[in-house]
C-alpha cells in the first residue's frame, strides 16, 4: 500500500474514532518518516472527579522535512461524575536544536457539553539516556489548554516499534471553567 494512502487512512480513522487520550511529543524529525501511537492513560486525577479516571489516545506524526513535522492527536479522558474530556490537537513541530523542538498548534476541546477552540505553543526537550531509551519533557501554554507539562521516556524495541511511559499535567479552560487532569500514560508506537 502506498505510504501516503496509509497515512491518510490512519488520519481519517483517528478523526472519526471514539475513546482515545494523550500523545508522546515529536522528538525525532526526518523527512518522510511517520509514526502512529496508541496509548492508555491510567490513574488520572481530574478536578471535581470523585475517583481516578482513565482514557485512551491515538496520534499520528509525519516528517515533512528534516526540520518540520506535523502531529495530530485525539485524546479522551473517561469521567464518571460528569461528561468526558475530549481534545483534538494539530501541531506543527520545528527542530531548532539537536535536543530541542518548538511547536505551535490548534486545539479543540469538548467537555461538559461545551467546546472551545484555541492555540497552544511550547518547547519539547529530548535526549538519549541509553542506546535504546530516550527521555523527553514538554512544556506548553495556550488559551483552552492553558498549561501542559509532560515528562517521560521511550524504549526502542526495534527500529519499527517502541514503548513509552510518561506523566502529564494539563489545565483546561472550557467556557471559563478551569479543570486540571494529571496522571500516567503508557503506549506503543509504530514507525514507518
Amino acid at each position: 500500500m502506498n505510504k501516503k494512502v496509509l497515512v491518510a487512512t490512519l488520519a481519517a480513522t483517528m478523526l472519526t474514532g471514539a475513546a482515545f487520550a494523550a500523545a508522546v511529543p515529536v522528538t525525532d524529525i526526518n523527512e518522510g518518516d511517520s509514526k502512529i501511537g496508541v496509548e492508555y492513560s491510567f490513574s488520572q486525577s481530574v478536578t471535581g472527579e470523585s475517583g481516578h479516571a482513565d482514557g485512551f489516545g491515538v496520534n499520528l506524526q509525519t516528517g515533512l522535512t528534516d526540520k518540520w513535522a506535523l502531529q495530530y492527536s485525539f485524546n479522551k479522558i473517561n469521567l464518571d461524575d460528569r461528561s468526558d474530556i475530549k481534545d483534538h490537537q494539530l501541531n506543527a513541530v520545528y527542530d531548532f536544536h539537536p535536543n530541542f523542538n518548538a511547536y505551535v498548534g490548534g486545539t479543540y476541546i469538548k467537555a461538559a457539553g461545551d467546546h472551545e477552540t484555541g492555540l497552544q505553543a511550547g518547547v519539547i526537550g529530548h535526549m538519549p539516556l541509553t542506546d535504546r531509551i530516550d527521555g523527553f519533557a514538554k512544556v506548553g501554554f495556550g488559551n483552552d489548554i492553558k498549561r501542559t507539562f509532560q515528562v517521560g521516556a521511550t524504549y526502542a524495541l526495534n527500529p519499527e516499534f517502541d514503548l513509552s511511559v510518561y506523566y502529564q499535567y494539563d489545565k483546561y479552560s472550557v467556557d471559563d471553567a478551569n479543570v486540571t487532569a494529571k496522571g500516567f500514560h503508557a503506549g506503543i508506537g509504530y514507525n514507518f
